[in-house]
C-alpha cells in the first residue's frame, strides 16, 4: 500500500498541503502520515497546533527528533547557527536534515509519496530551485518520489483555500510564521523583535541560551544570531536590551532587514 509521507511544519502552507494530501489519500485508499519535526526549539503554541491539527485531519501524527536538544548543540558548537558559510547552518543539519534523513531511509517504500507545502512565489531561491510539483529527490541514496501541491499557488490563494476548507489556525500565524523552528539562523530583525516581545516563555529560552553560546566561545568573542550581528549587536541579549526593551519601533532597524533562510528546511 501506497504511504502518503506529508510534512508538517504547523505553518499555513504546509497546513492546507497536508489537508489536500489528506484528501486525496482517502480517496485513493492509501495510508497517510503527518510527520512533525520537533526542533526541540519551536514555540509552545505551535507544538499544541500540530496535535490539535492531527486530530482535527484524523491522521497519524508521527514526531520526529534530533539526538541532542538545540541547546545542547549550542553549547557543543559555541556559536548561534549561521546562513553562511553552509557549514555554520548546523541548525538545518543537526535539527531538521538528519532525523529527516533518518525518517525517510527506514520508512519510505517504493511507490510512496512525500509532500512538502513548499511555494515558489515565497522566495527566488524557491522560484529557481522548484520547476515541477512532481518531481525525485534523493535523500542519502533513497530516491523519494515528492509532491509540492501548492508549488504554483500564490498568497490570496492560499488564505481563500484555507478558509474555504475549514482548516483550523494557528494563534502564531498572526506574526507571520509557523513557530517551528527559533534557531534564529536567517530570521530577519523583525522577525526576532516579534518573538522576543510576544513570546516570554521563548524569549527567556533563547536568552538562556544566548548566554550558553558566550560561556562556550572557543574564540572568546561574542556570538549573535546572523541578522543581528549584521545589524551591529554582538549578541541576542544586547539585541534584546537595546532595541526590544527599550520599545522602538519596527521602523528603527528595517534597514538592516536581509532574506530569510534559502531553500527549504523540509528538504
Amino acid at each position: 500500500m501506497t504511504t502518503v509521507h506529508c510534512f508538517f511544519s504547523g505553518g499555513r502552507d504546509s497546513a492546507l498541503a497536508c489537508y489536500i494530501a489528506h484528501q486525496v489519500s482517502r480517496r485513493r485508499n492509501w495510508r497517510f502520515v503527518l510527520v512533525y519535526i520537533d526542533t526541540t526549539i519551536a514555540i509552545k503554541q505551535t507544538r499544541e497546533y500540530v496535535r490539535q491539527y492531527a486530530q482535527w485531519l484524523g491522521a497519524e501524527l508521527v514526531v520526529l527528533r534530533p539526538e541532542k536538544t538545540f541547546k545542547e548543540y549550542a553549547e557543543k558548537f559555541g556559536m548561534w547557527p549561521s546562513l553562511y558559510p553552509q557549514r555554520f547552518r548546523w541548525c538545518y543539519r543537526e535539527l531538521k536534515l538528519r532525523p529527516l534523513t533518518k525518517y525517510i531511509r527506514q520508512e519510505y517504500r517504493e511507490g510512496d509519496l512525500i509532500v512538502m507545502g513548499v511555494r515558489k512565489r515565497e522566495s527566488r531561491f524557491r522560484d529557481k530551485f522548484y520547476t515541477a510539483t512532481f518531481f525525485i529527490r534523493d535523500y542519502d541514496g533513497v530516491k523519494a518520489r515528492v509532491w509540492a501541491p501548492l508549488l504554483f499557488v500564490d498568497e490570496p490563494t492560499l488564505a481563500r483555500l484555507i478558509e474555504r476548507h475549514g482548516i483550523p489556525k494557528s494563534p502564531v500565524w498572526r506574526f507571520g510564521f509557523s513557530g517551528e523552528c527559533l534557531c534564529l539562523a536567517g530570521a530577519p530583525l523583525h522577525k526576532v523583535a516579534l518573538i522576543l516581545r510576544h513570546f516570554p516563555e521563548e524569549r527567556r529560552m533563547l536568552l538562556e541560551i544566548d548566554d550558553v553560546i558566550q560561556r562556550n566561545r572557543k574564540s572568546k568573542t561574542p556570538s549573535a544570531p546572523f541578522r543581528v550581528a549584521q545589524a551591529g549587536f554582538k549578541t541576542l541579549k544586547e539585541f534584546y536590551q537595546q532595541v526590544v526593551k527599550s520599545q522602538l519601533t519596527l521602523d528603527d532597524f528595517l534597514p538592516y532587514e536581509g532574506k530569510a533562510c534559502q531553500g527549504s528546511c523540509m528538504l
